[in-house]
């Protein structure tokens, strides 16, 4: 069974800041920290092997010679350099000579001192979580039906929450990119309608969504949609008034063998049992 959990990240109001009174425990936060760089130090290891030619060399710089020869041709494949790059710190403090995790108000340190470059970051847990998830879902966009442009606008929304949790980032090249986002996905859930009213007209797909379901951030809905016998996803944040641009459409045409049909796992997600009003729920 897969846990869903509440989300809980911190935000400030306020340019003055107020601290709660909180309960120390160093032992149990250094612990915590060294736990999470080995996740994300094996996080970096998956990444690797998945874009190719697997690291032999444990030296942190033959990672950085291989983040630089990685593909930037689209944003996705820039998103995942960027990812790699951020990991890289984790994997030197956690097997570098000079590797130091630490846990500092609130924060996970990771650092290690690489041919007279300091390489540091901090970041928050639920940051660190959320690196480890972008990883996850890219390790798992070939297993999944959506776009590119999908994967890359989810994998964007994550990258921005993480960049939010950064609270420092230093190595040879100072500081990490940042990205537009064009779509603002809600990353946290997803409502999905496999039977959208839609037509078809002039240069534009017209969606009837209706009063209720018009917001897209109370109801971040992912449209399946078969237009010309060709499945398409489409999110709502992607539509303007209801409406895309016909020539738009293309960008979220499912990955599927045969353009239709989704793998038996999404059987599951979806349902045309109703239950029947007045009947006891046994």
């Amino acid at each position: 069974m897969t846990v869903l959990l509440p989300e809980y990240r911190q935000i400030e109001l306020y340019s003055k800041k107020k601290s709660l009174a909180i309960a120390e425990d160093a032992e149990a936060e250094r612990a915590e920290a060294i736990r999470t760089c080995a996740t994300l130090s094996d996080a970096f290891g998956a990444l690797d092997a998945a874009l190719g030619d697997p690291l032999d060399d444990p030296d942190p710089m033959a990672a950085w010679r291989k983040y630089q020869r990685l593909d930037r041709t689209s944003a996705l494949c820039k998103l995942t350099a960027e990812a790699y790059r951020a990991l890289r710190i984790f994997r030197a403090a956690v097997s570098h000579e000079t590797g130091r995790v630490e846990a500092r108000n609130g924060l996970i340190k990771a650092t290690a001192t690489i041919e007279q470059t300091a390489l540091s970051i901090r970041i928050t847990k639920i940051g660190a979580d959320l690196l480890d998830s972008f990883v996850a879902y890219r390790l798992r966009m070939d297993e999944q039906p959506h776009s590119e442009t999908y994967v890359t606008a989810m994998l964007c929304r994550y990258w921005s929450d993480i960049s939010d949790e950064i609270r420092w980032y230093y190595d040879e090249d100072r500081v990490l990119f940042q990205f537009r986002d064009e779509f603002c996905l809600n990353r946290h859930f997803r409502f999905e309608c496999d039977n959208p009213r839609f037509s078809v007209g002039g240069d534009q797909v017209r969606f009837d969504l209706g009063e209720i379901y018009t917001d897209p951030l109370r109801y971040p809905i992912d449209l399946y949609v078969v237009v010309n016998n060709q499945l398409h996803i489409v999110p709502v944040e992607a539509l303007s008034a209801g409406k895309l641009a016909l020539d738009q459409l293309p960008r979220w045409q499912a990955r599927l063998p045969d353009g239709l049909t989704l793998p038996a796992c999404f059987r599951l997600r979806f349902t045309r049992e109703v239950m029947a009003q007045g009947l006891p729920m046994t």
